[in-house]
């Protein structure tokens, strides 16, 4: 039984991280960005690209819109918790928040691509950055962090 569950939680593991790659990541934030620009037109202007840190409630993107990362998720209607029966979007399937259930490396580094990707995403709409293909100058960190999950081949982001 116990090497069922071991199983199980390894499979759990290694399907949460492969959504820290940095397409995944860009992803997430171009679903983030999209739902910003409808929701809160002109929300780039009130981001501050050079103190972005996504690790951080007062400096990620929410942060620096609502002042905290928690005020945030309501004031951008993220999270509903009236009884009205629109669902809440995920915070981590907007690029808001790191992958949960992961080593605190991967989400470090889940943080780190969330952090350069918002930032291109808030050069891009403001102009600034630009390299004329559309992508601000920029470009996401380099991959390198790997982990192996007990056994499992090495998995790599």
């Amino acid at each position: 039984m116990y090497a069922l569950v071991e199983r199980l939680r390894n499979w759990w593991q290694a399907r949460r991280t492969r959504r820290i790659t940095e397409e995944k990541v860009r992803e997430r934030v171009q679903r983030g960005a999209a739902y910003l620009d409808e929701m809160d037109p002109g929300w780039h202007r009130q981001v501050d690209p050079n103190t972005l840190e996504l690790g951080s409630g007062r400096q990620c993107v929410l942060g620096q819109l609502h002042g905290e990362f928690r005020l945030g998720l309501g004031r951008s209607r993220l999270i509903s918790l009236s009884s009205a029966p629109r669902a809440s979007f995920s915070p981590v399937a907007y690029g808001f928040k790191c992958v949960e259930g992961v080593s605190d490396e991967w989400q470090a580094r889940d943080y780190e691509l969330l952090t350069a990707a918002w930032r291109n995403a808030v050069l891009a709409r403001t102009g600034d950055g630009h390299r004329g293909d559309g992508r601000a100058e920029d470009s996401l960190p380099e991959l390198t962090v790997s982990e192996t999950i007990s056994g499992s081949e090495p998995l790599s982001v």
